[in-house]
């Protein structure tokens, strides 16, 4: 019986292209922003992940509730991504806004009735978002979609659709 190469799994795999690097420069940042904001995150464990070249062309950043698997395997309960080719570009100041934006996505609850835990993510027009506007402005939110326009050649109406 003939070989089927498709099947052959000593082949060579071809992912996404796209490369995730653990970033402790975006995770002292974030313990900086969390102790400045004072946010409160219970047990929950955070991930920071720089996706080169970037998560899409219209995608800067992304929290993300770890799945059963990836929970077990790295202890985190979220995974906060970040576009590696945008994070190069910003400056201290904007990659704190970013960061705090992302981290008011992370919303765990305490259980009573189970004594337990869970682990939920906040919808971008939760009221906390509003304190980032009210406080600092959205300055930080336009140079993230100017920095993504002009790394990705964007025209005026897909700036517009870059999101975090």
């Amino acid at each position: 019986m003939e070989q089927n190469n498709i099947l052959d799994p000593r082949g060579e795999i071809k992912l996404s292209g796209k490369e995730l690097i653990e970033s402790p420069e975006m995770q002292d940042i974030a313990k900086q922003v969390i102790e400045a904001q004072n946010i409160e995150l219970g047990p929950a464990q955070i991930g920071y992940l720089l996706v080169y070249p970037n998560i899409s062309k219209q995608r800067a950043a992304k929290c993300i509730k770890s799945t059963n698997e990836v929970k077990h395997y790295s202890g985190n309960d979220y995974l906060i991504e970040v576009s590696g080719d945008l994070w190069d570009m910003l400056d201290l100041d904007t990659k704190k806004m970013l960061l705090y934006h992302e981290l008011l996505h992370i919303d765990p609850v305490f259980q009573a009735k189970t004594q337990e835990w869970k682990m939920n993510l906040r919808k971008p027009d939760f009221a906390d978002y509003y304190e980032i506007n009210d406080k600092f402005g959205n300055e930080w939110y336009k140079t993230i979609q100017a920095t993504v326009s002009s790394l990705h050649d964007l025209d005026p109406r897909q700036e517009s659709k870059v999101s975090v």
